[in-house]
């Protein structure tokens, strides 16, 4: 390779100045001109710097422009080619595994092979760089015309100074041992171990002007250079070469021998494949291959075509197949042995990779009338561009022709048997042909565009999950925003704040509150002490914003709301959370919570007297682990509610009904359990005992009959609820968007539900069909309703209307009794019913409840004395409503008149809604009662605003869902009549 003296050394221009000596001709060289390219910029710079890599069959080469190109192969394929530096040289170049590092005078590029920069590595220390060495995969070392040697971390990229005591370092050369020659330009050549690279281990001159170059392998080391004359300095025509074992002693100058050669030397290397042969370079292209350790023998000569110029650098394959030579020229020579024509660079060469080959369109002849046109790929585009042979999208869309409505002189003259009809063809069209209509163009896109007309009510502003940043440092105009009705509002800054509009809910329904406010317990979490305490703080706030802190953390404590679902994790909530049924478990779970917590706190009250009354020898009195129990608010064990049960989707289950004192009685010989009066005044001796605030504000005492058809035996139970679950009608039994009667019929029919089941018959001994039917026996003074809408079948029916109620003759045979009689199950029957009202009579004439989109602000709920309900949807006392409905008894051919035992009106108060955003929301519409003013109001956690009834029990809006309804009623029952037969 080619190296730079300093100025301290004798002018370059000087060290050519020799002549050439006589050539004696030997026999054929073993290496031959394979290839020669002119290299990237090689017209106007020469090459400074080749090297064969190590890894992949690759030349790198790098000239005096600062430019660097790789080869591919024996055939010099172009690889890569681009630039390292804007003027400076390439001094040296190194391969690694991964990527490449190219040295120019000041820097160190570290470069992929693909060409890509990773870093460029500058610094104050990096004056006139020469050469480079790998030391290990993680460092490097560089040398040049200055006093020091940089040691190069490549992972940290951090330097480390070793000082040296010769005039620089050209040239760095390793025989694989630990020890590395450094060899300066003024012909001084010094060992060093890198172990320890500080202190050279020897010293010596190698050559008395300058050094041209040096290698090393194993225990011998080549050198070349100048020596200093008479009439100058000139180049010396061999090569010294020194055994590194005997560089020790008084003199090590003494322990090398002389190569002559055919021409004074410049380049040295060994060649790594062979053992003691070298190749040797003269700046006119003579290169010698020597053997080492006999001099003696006949050295093979070859000449390298220079163009007239120098040779400057010489680099050898790992393999020893093949000599890279680069000229002042720019060109590169690649020789490789003369029986070799396939030459590798490196034994176990990996795969280079190559850019994927632009695919070129095929070649097809003018005359060619089976190629397929279709298979050349079209260019791509500019953006925006379109084809001229491109079809409108509405092409590409599979869209059925619309046939041509039937004749009306066919449907004059239809006959019908069953659901097919019969006419005769009146012969207005030919034979087989398509009765569809004629489109054009023009009437398609007309269609399309109105088609595409979608009208999506935007979601209100004030109805959207409020995102509120508060400011710590000034007022907060955005909140005060929000309200300006001076109602307090709740915060929705802590988990499970899903509940807000529920506690809203509570707040304003005024004997709940009451209820709340007046419960003390000691419990340490109590969630009825825990909402009184928020309803005090709400009382007391003036307007402010209050957070539910105490309230949500005495929640997530309670066992049987974590087995529900009901607590949120603390993360940001799930967007796949269905909050409809959220808050429907929510509001069944804390009326139960209430309920017990009051009961529970009252028996230990109860027990906490008995204690104090019994005299000092009773045994409770006497235990002081029981008393001590009580007095710190721990329940004893019989006191502990174990049956908690709530209300799920099928209220006949006894496991998921809610119930909160079941009672059970069974009739005998078919006699009715209503018969059985001691027991009755049992059970509701019972109920009256367990009853709190809490059930007398929510609970529906109902009955539930089990009837076999088989024996007809009759099994009956007593139940109360909190909350009533709409049942909405089965698919194709008057289905979702098939009921009739709108949200009154689904009130009504999920109060006194009935079904039809498989269920074991204990005296049949199997299981039988088994009628399952609800009858009423208590109406509350609240009554909760949580209104389903979790499947897809329950959610369409709020998004559709339900039709208008159709005349018996259009009906196709209504008028006609069931076969199955009293017996049916059906739910939504077309055929007449001895033992069940008319729709005209279960709802008003001329009702204005004609879809599902709309909630009946009031409803008259009128409880017949055999448990069945009749409910309008508004108030009237027409004589013909509120007549008595007979009905024919169920045993021994009697029949009993059943008129109307109790009759309520309730008013809607309060509604819990779903906003269905992204994210969802909980909202609450709540009728409230100021300065003798009725109004409502939409409670959004921090945001109040005052809203129209129309708004409130409108749900036609696609984002916009019930979730639970509170109906209060006005008055007090009235009983119009009893059970006479």
């Amino acid at each position: 390779m080619e190296y730079h003296y300093s100025e301290i050394c004798m002018p370059s221009d000087h060290l050519t100045d020799y002549t050439p000596p006589f050539i004696i001709p030997t026999h054929e060289g073993e290496y031959e001109a394979r290839n020669s390219v002119l290299v990237d910029g090689g017209e106007r710079f020469g090459v400074s710097a080749v090297v064969f890599d190590k890894h992949e069959e690759l030349i790198w080469m790098g000239n005096q422009g600062g430019h660097v190109t790789s080869y591919y192969g024996p055939n010099m394929q172009k690889y890569t080619s681009f630039q390292v530096h804007d003027t400076d040289e390439v001094r040296d170049i190194i391969t690694v595994e991964k990527c490449i590092y190219v040295l120019t005078k000041t820097t160190l590029r570290h470069q992929l092979r693909r060409g890509i920069p990773k870093h460029t590595h500058k610094s104050p220390n990096m004056t006139d760089m020469q050469c480079l060495y790998q030391v290990n995969s993680t460092k490097l070392l560089m040398g040049g015309h200055q006093d020091k040697l940089i040691d190069l971390d490549l992972n940290k990229m951090v330097e480390t100074i070793i000082p040296i005591q010769e005039e620089g370092c050209a040239v760095l050369r390793s025989g694989g041992s630990s020890h590395v020659a450094c060899g300066s330009a003024n012909g001084i050549v010094a060992l060093r171990d890198m172990r320890a690279p500080t202190k050279a281990e020897h010293t010596f001159r190698a050559h008395t002007a300058c050094l041209s170059d040096l290698d090393m392998q194993g225990d011998l080391l080549l050198t070349c250079g100048f020596t200093q004359a008479v009439g100058g300095v000139v180049a010396e025509p061999y090569i010294v070469v020194w055994d590194v074992r005997c560089l020790r002693g008084s003199n090590p100058g003494q322990g090398g021998w002389t190569i002559h050669t055919t021409s004074p030397p410049l380049l040295l290397h060994f060649l790594p494949a062979f053992s003691g042969r070298a190749v040797a370079a003269s700046g006119d292209g003579h290169v010698s291959l020597l053997h080492v350790n006999a001099p003696e023998e006949r050295q093979s000569i070859f000449k390298v075509e220079t163009h007239s110029s120098q040779c400057n650098v010489m680099d050898v394959a790992s393999t020893s197949q093949a000599l890279a030579f680069g000229d002042q020229s720019g060109h590169l020579n690649l020789f490789s042995p003369t029986q070799n024509h396939e030459p590798v660079y490196n034994n176990f060469s990996r795969s280079t990779e190559f850019a994927d080959p632009v695919e070129g369109l095929p070649y097809v002849r003018f005359s060619d009338t089976r190629f397929q046109y279709s298979s050349v790929p079209l260019p791509q585009l500019a953006s925006g561009g379109k084809w001229f042979n491109e079809l409108p999208p509405e092409f590409f869309r599979k869209v059925y022709r619309k046939p041509k409505p039937v004749d009306p002189e066919v449907l004059k003259s239809m006959k019908m048997q069953g659901p097919i009809g019969y006419a005769p063809n009146p012969k207005t069209f030919k034979r087989n042909q398509m009765p569809y209509l004629e489109e054009s163009l023009e009437e398609m896109s007309i269609s399309k565009i109105n088609g595409n007309k979608v009208i999506m009510q935007p979601i209100p502003k004030h109805y959207q999950k409020l995102d509120i940043r508060y400011n710590k440092h000034g007022p907060n105009e955005e909140l005060e925003s929000f309200n300006k009705t001076g109602q307090p509002g709740l915060e929705a800054t802590l988990p499970n704040s899903y509940c807000n509009a529920m506690l809203q809910v509570l707040y304003y329904t005024p004997p709940v509150k009451a209820t709340l406010l007046a419960h003390t317990c000691a419990k340490e979490f109590c969630l009825s002490c825990e909402l009184g305490f928020l309803f005090r703080m709400l009382d007391t706030s003036g307007g402010t914003p209050c957070q539910a802190t105490n309230f949500l953390r005495a929640f997530r404590t309670v066992p049987e709301a974590a087995a529900l679902g009901l607590i949120l994790p603390d993360r940001a909530p799930d967007i796949r959370v269905d909050l409809v049924a959220l808050i429907q478990s929510w509001n069944r779970f804390i009326l139960h919570q209430i309920h017990y917590e009051i009961l529970e706190t009252r028996k230990k009250e109860k027990e906490l007297a008995l204690i104090a009354n019994s005299p000092p020898k009773a045994p409770r009195a006497s235990n002081p682990k029981e008393r001590h129990s009580l007095m710190n608010g721990q329940y004893s064990e019989e006191c502990q509610y174990t049956e908690l049960e709530f209300l799920g989707p099928t209220e006949f289950d006894c496991q998921e009904d809610g119930e909160l004192w079941p009672g059970r009685d069974e009739g005998v010989d078919g006699v009715g359990p209503l018969q059985n009066h001691e027991s009755h005044e049992l059970n509701n001796r019972q109920a009256h005992r367990e009853e709190t605030e809490i059930s007398q504000l929510f609970a529906i005492g109902r009955h539930q009959l089990n009837r076999c058809l088989k024996c007809n035996k009759e099994e009956g139970r007593e139940s109360v609820v909190l909350a009533c679950a709409l049942q909405y009608p089965p698919t194709g039994a008057g289905g979702a968007g098939e009921a009739r009667g709108g949200f009154v019929e689904l009130v009504r029919a999920s109060l006194a539900a009935r079904r039809s089941t498989p269920a074991w018959c204990d005296h049949c001994s199997r299981f039988t069909p088994t009628t399952q039917r609800g009858r009423l026996l208590r109406l509350p003074p609240i009554l909760a309703i949580n209104c389903g809408g979790v499947t897809v079948r329950e959610k369409a029916y709020w998004a559709k209307g339900v039709q208008k109620e159709m005349s018996d003759s259009k009906r196709g045979g209504s008028g006609k009794p069931c076969r199955y009689g009293l017996h049916c199950a059906r739910p939504g029957c077309h055929f007449k019913h001895p033992d069940r009202p008319n729709t005209s009579q279960s709802s008003s004439k001329g009702s204005s409840q004609e879809s599902h989109c709309m909630l009946p602000l009031q409803l008259l709920i009128r409880l017949q004395s055999d448990g069945d309900v009749i409910i309008n949807d508004k108030i009237e006392t027409n004589s013909a409503e509120s007549s008595p409905i007979n009905r024919p008894d169920t045993s021994r051919h009697k029949k009993k008149y059943v008129t109307t035992h109790l009759e309520e009106e309730y008013s809607l108060s309060a509604a819990v809604v779903c906003v269905e955003d992204n994210p969802k929301n909980l909202v609450a519409y709540i009728h409230t009662v100021r300065d003798g003013e009725t109004q409502w109001f939409m409670y959004n956690d921090l945001c109040i605003v005052p809203v129209s009834t129309d708004e409130v029990i409108h749900f036609g809006v696609w984002w916009k869902t019930p979730c639970v309804l509170f109906y209060t009623a006005t008055g007090g029952g009235q009983c119009n009549g009893d059970v006479s037969s």
